[in-house]
């Protein structure tokens, strides 16, 4: 548990934090050890005040315990310890091997306290700073490039090279830029190891506030994608963390953001929002009961049915969309609903087009749209696909595995948006509604917000939302996406763009009772007055994520709020913004 140390805002695992020092130090942040290390008192194990680490009374500055591997003869139980934050010993062996790299501070971070800062020394460079915060570590340290610098090493943002090798300088920090490099080779050995390590410590220190602004603005995955192709050895951590550490990155990564995700890597299919959004869509959508399934193709503009492409296959099929059920196929997310189409992250995502699909990328596709056909294809009466190029490829791919029909409206030389398409289009959604009565607005509508209330917190809390009770009349305004659901004049719920979620009011949260009991945030015996700070929760549901909307109540308020913390992580801190309130009242 930390006294000093207060996490401000989180990107996944990585944390924007207060460290209170003589002058407060954010993390991530990078320690110049010979300069700063008077500021923090780190105490071994087999220190005589070890003792003191579980008593908060002698605690008075910033303190940290040296957190030993479990085969060490020292190794001890941290959890009862009272500090700021850890050191991870002998972190020099994780360069032995990725998987130890992934081992060692997976395993450290899980281990330690939630509210506590994790310390990795003398390993961090400029090439992995970045993935070294994006797990979870929060202090790293100038060792490593002031030993490189007394090795004649020349630090790069992707790598490293000998002095000797180089033929120019390739940076213009105030040691580069005040000296060529036929000067610095004709300097003495002490006074050119000072300046190369002066090079190192500032590259280091750029790429900390670097790695600092990307969790601020909630794009740090997107940059270590990019960084990590400098290095195999880095390449190789973050497969291994796609593909072994999904329940470590899915407590910690947010529901909802308000930026936009760029998928430009195959890595990017493995981002826990892919995931997350595939699964919710099996487990957490039911299709409104419409008889004409229509798949088609994703567009640049989000949400799609703002963009050109889909204004016209909208009009196409105008008079008939209510009785054709919509679904969009798209790289990297599978399948998107037509309801879901303004959720996170189907509304802010990003993907280079060129027309061409990777195998990998087609098989992931495949594999959603497969899983979504074999779970509701009973529910409609005919499959049509508006699909040209690769997505008719894969349609037809997946048909022909799960041996059903699907009506084809785009020869194989045509593409989805030409008029000779659309016009066949139109005749087919025609034809097969001719005799069918139109929905009402109000039943088109409320599709969307009944879904998007799934989505968020799980099937019937739609239901819940918007069935009308005697003497209740229920009304959605708003244009598209901004619909608003009112009862006699009174809001229960909206819909946020801005974060793809449905927010809903006091009133609004108690017609849900699988919003109360599954995304609840119990309270101590206050009424609060601004944000809830995580001493004052008592418990919180283990599936509340980062900008979930939740539901908080106690003895003597009730209220509704949106998460700032994971639930597990309310529970374990004792400094931070827990629940951002929204609406409170007494009880």
């Amino acid at each position: 548990m930390s006294k000093f140390y207060e996490v401000k805002k989180r990107d996944g695992a990585a944390r924007l934090g207060k460290l209170s020092l003589s002058d407060a130090a954010q993390t991530p942040w990078m320690l110049l050890v010979e300069r700063e290390e008077e500021l923090l008192e780190v105490i071994g194990v087999e220190d005589t005040k070890f003792g003191d680490l579980a008593s908060e009374a002698t605690w008075n500055v910033p303190r940290g315990a040296l957190l030993l591997p479990e085969v060490h003869p020292l190794f001890t139980d941290v959890n009862p310890l009272f500090v700021d934050f850890f050191v991870l010993a002998f972190a020099t062996n994780m360069l032995r091997s990725p998987r130890d790299f992934v081992r060692r501070i997976i395993d450290a971070r899980t281990a330690i306290p939630s509210d506590v800062a994790l310390w990795v020394p003398a390993i961090a460079t400029a090439e992995n700073a970045a993935i070294l915060f994006y797990m979870g570590v929060d202090i790293i340290d100038d060792t490593n490039a002031v030993i490189k610098g007394y090795q004649g090493i020349y630090q790069m943002e992707d790598g490293e090279s000998k002095l000797t090798e180089l033929e120019d300088l390739p940076c213009n920090c105030t040691v580069c830029a005040s000296s060529n490099i036929d000067e610095l080779r004709g300097l003495d050995r002490q006074e050119r190891a000072l300046l190369l390590a002066r090079h190192n410590t500032l590259l280091l220190e750029k790429e900390v506030k670097k790695a600092r602004e990307c969790v601020r603005t909630g794009n740090l995955r997107e940059y270590v994608e990019m960084k990590v192709r400098s290095s195999t050895f880095l390449t190789a951590v973050l497969r291994l963390l796609d593909f072994h550490e999904s329940e470590y990155f899915e407590l910690r990564t947010p529901v909802a953001r308000n930026q936009s995700m760029k998928a430009n890597t195959m890595e990017s299919l493995k981002r826990i929002e892919v995931k997350r959004f595939a699964n919710r869509v099996l487990e957490r959508y039911e299709p409104p009961a419409r008889p004409i399934l229509l798949i088609l193709p994703c567009s640049a503009r989000k949400p799609y049915s703002r963009s050109n492409s889909h204004t016209k296959f909208i009009d196409a099929i105008a008079g008939y969309r209510g009785h054709v059920h919509e679904i969009i196929l798209t790289s990297p997310l599978g399948v998107v609903p037509r309801e879901l189409e303004v959720c996170y992250p189907a509304a802010f995502y990003d993907i280079p087009v060129t027309g061409y699909w990777d195998a990998e990328e087609r098989e992931w596709v495949s594999s959603c749209l497969r899983a979504y056909l074999t779970k509701n294809q009973k529910i409609y009466e005919v499959v049509v696909a508006h699909l040209s190029g690769a997505y008719k490829e894969i349609c037809s791919s997946v048909a022909d595995d799960l041996g059903i029909e699907i009506m084809f409206t785009c020869e194989d030389d045509e593409g989805a948006t030409s008029t000779v398409a659309l016009n066949r289009l139109k005749e087919r959604i025609a034809r097969l509604c001719a005799d069918r009565k139109r929905l009402s607005g109000f039943e088109q509508k409320s599709s969307i917000l009944k879904s998007m209330a799934d989505f968020q917190f799980g099937i019937g809390a739609g239901n819940e939302l918007i069935a009308r009770k005697k003497g209740e009349r229920l009304k959605i305004t708003g244009k598209f996406p901004f619909h608003k659901l009112s009862s006699n004049k009174e809001v229960l719920a909206r819909i946020v763009p801005q974060y793809g979620i449905l927010t809903v009011t006091l009133k609004g949260a108690r017609r849900i009772p699988n919003l109360v009991s599954s995304y609840n945030v119990e309270i101590g015996d206050f009424v609060p007055k601004g944000s809830i700070l995580a001493p004052g929760v008592v418990n919180a549901n283990s599936q509340i994520r980062v900008n979930d909307e939740v539901v908080f109540c106690g003895k003597k308020a009730f209220g509704v709020g949106r998460a700032k913390m994971s639930g597990w992580e309310m529970v374990e801190s004792r400094k931070g913004v827990a629940v951002q309130v929204r609406e409170v009242e007494e009880v």
